[in-house]
């Protein structure tokens, strides 16, 4: 362990120093420095030998130019304009300095388990020197000794450090792969840069994953359903000769690695696709039974009328209460109203369901399927095979291209639901003999009492479960599911289910954001709003990565709701450029200024 001596000569020693401190309170402090280029934002380096050893961390937020001796910058200004031939003979080098204003964001103590980062409870002494970070190597070196609990040491990559607009690529930040189990916020305007972000997030996640299986580090892999409006996870810019995205990825694996990170999918479309040639991509189809009332109130307005209706009438037809085939047709209101359980209904509130079921039988529904196996229409679903993916820690793209609104927030809805009842089941079995009831009971299936339910998907799971695609035993043995992987649902464009109006009727996503991390499936939420999202939601938020915003309003509103203070940090979200991100976490202590690599270039 480096000795506060051996830092400050990494740092430069007397020679490479930039400022001395001049004024500090509790509240900011004031440096005098050298007259060179600084930006809002940059990054000071303190050690201090008050106490025991220390390093302070200053973050610029103003500065000013001032001269050395007692002179009036106006005066010299306007010397300078009447008089430049006598007033100016001198060179004035020597009398130009800075005044830089910011705060301590913390210290880094050396203890004799390490240097040990602390929030800001202390000020250096009188007089301290100051060092700038820099992209120097040893600089990079301090910084991560003394920052190590702050950037993570491994786990998932989000990018760069950054000082002021510098990125300091010998300095990484992560997340740690738990992350992906609680919940993250991704905020940022159109064209700051999020696809990038997460495109580079995506490739973490998936060399995390390659690691785990190696054996070369420990800890549940991760899964991530990573909803894709653009289509661009899958190949990135190679169309244009830029880089290949998550295809090039997969390619580059062996084929143990293909079957022990890829398979059976990981891209699925609403496009027709030749699996013969791309055995790894796939045409998404979702049944209609695996549509449940609480899914389609989650989606669209409903009234509490329709809401009972429409819950009476799946009780009453199980998985196939959309498509008819047990009995009564949901399209037909008038016949509906004749059954005797249902006469107490409005004929309105049952027309109000089958208008908003009306998408089944659209030409714009690309990925929902029939299931009436008296017609002929047998279960035909890529459920089940999402659900086996996620739970044994697979990276999945979503192309939703050509899937209208509904479609692609159905589709979030149902993967989140299964997986959280599955997950809960899971818990609540107890042992290895129980866990097929529990997952037809969480599935609504109850063979004993004549409940139908999902019982198409319950069925598929269990054949799953036997043949150990669904990993939830261990020969006789049940696992829990802090042994499974960290599973996270992307919901892109999250104010139009995550607002409130949405929500007041509850919502799976509500369910996940109070209590999913207790069973380690988490949400990442990504909007160009804060303000549309639920302040139920927001609080449940403890990773945020928040970009460039459109207004003051969101600004304040993402300062408001971050896990950390950003006191310091408010004119860095108008200027942040591309790919600059504040990342704040409820398990970090300070936030850090952070930029995405250009993916093309990693």
């Amino acid at each position: 362990m480096k000795t506060l001596e051996e830092l400050v000569k990494d740092l430069g020693g007397a020679t490479k120093r930039f400022g001395v401190l001049s004024e500090s309170n509790t509240r900011q402090l004031t440096v005098i420095a050298q007259n060179a280029d600084v930006a809002v934002g940059d990054l000071f380096l303190m050690p201090c030998n008050r106490g025991q050893e220390r390093i302070y961390v200053f973050r610029t937020t103003e500065y000013a130019n001032i001269m050395n001796r007692t002179l009036d910058m106006n005066d010299v200004a306007r010397n300078k304009l009447t008089m430049p031939g006598s007033y100016l003979a001198k060179d004035l080098t020597d009398e130009t300095l800075l005044q830089l204003i910011g705060i301590v964001v913390g210290y880094a103590e050396r203890e004799s388990s390490g240097w040990l980062f602390h929030k800001p409870r202390r000020l250096p002494e009188h007089l301290t020197d100051v060092y700038k970070v820099t992209d120097d190597p040893k600089v990079a070196e301090v910084v991560r000794i003394i920052l190590r609990s702050q950037l993570g040491e491994e786990g998932l990559y989000i990018g760069d450090l950054l000082a002021g607009e510098s990125r300091l690529k010998d300095v990484p930040v992560y997340l740690p792969p738990y992350a992906l189990s609680h919940h993250l916020g991704v905020f940022g305007r159109t064209g700051c840069g999020k696809s990038n972000s997460l495109m580079v997030f995506l490739r973490s996640i998936m060399e995390h994953n390659r690691k785990v299986a190696a054996g070369k580090v420990a800890g549940p892999p991760c899964s991530i359903l990573a909803i894709d409006p653009h289509d661009e996870f899958q190949t990135w810019h190679s169309k244009v000769g830029g880089a290949d995205g998550i295809r090039g990825i997969v390619n580059g694996y062996s084929a143990t690695e293909k079957k022990a990170l890829a398979e059976p999918f990981y891209y699925l479309t609403a496009r027709e696709v030749d699996e013969a040639s791309t055995p790894l991509e796939r045409s998404l189809k979702i049944s209609l039974g695996d549509i449940t009332p609480d899914d389609l109130a989650s989606v669209v307005e409903m009234t509490d009328q329709q809401i009972s209706f429409a819950t009476l009438f799946y009780s009453n037809q199980g998985g196939e209460w959309i498509s008819g085939g047990a009995g009564l047709n949901i399209s037909n209101a008038e016949a509906i109203k004749e059954q005797g359980e249902f006469e107490s209904f409005h004929i309105g509130t049952i027309e109000g369901v089958i208008r908003r079921l009306s998408f089944t039988r659209s030409g714009n529904n690309r990925i929902f399927t029939k299931l009436d196996p008296s017609a002929g229409h047998n279960y035909q679903s890529t459920l089940p095979d999402i659900i086996c993916a996620m739970e044994q820690g697979r990276v999945l793209t979503v192309d939703t291209t050509l899937m209208s609104e509904m479609e692609q927030f159905l589709l979030m809805t149902i993967v989140a639901r299964v997986l959280f009842s599955l997950r809960k089941a899971l818990r609540s079995a107890g042992t290895a003999d129980r866990i097929e009831k529990e997952i037809r009971s969480s599935l609504g299936n109850a063979p004993d009492t004549g409940q139908g339910g999902m019982k198409s998907l319950a069925d598929e799971l269990v054949k799953r479960l036997e043949s150990g695609e669904l990993p939830y035993t261990d020969g006789d043995t049940l696992l829990q599911p802090d042994q499974l992987p960290f599973i996270n649902v992307v919901i892109e464009e999250a104010p139009s289910v995550l607002n409130p109006q949405r929500l007041r009727f509850g919502s799976v996503f509500r369910d996940i954001s109070r209590q999913g991390r207790k069973f380690g499936i988490g949400l990442t939420v990504i909007s160009q709003q804060v303000t549309a999202i639920d302040e139920g939601i927001l609080t449940q938020i403890n990773t945020e990565l928040i970009m460039a915003l459109g207004n003051d309003q969101e600004r304040k509103s993402a300062i408001k709701n971050a896990s950390a203070d950003l006191t310091g940090f408010e004119r860095e979200l108008q200027v942040m450029g591309k790919g600059q991100t504040i990342a704040t976490a409820s398990y970090r202590d300070i936030p850090l200024p952070v930029q995405a690599p250009n993916y093309d270039l990693i």
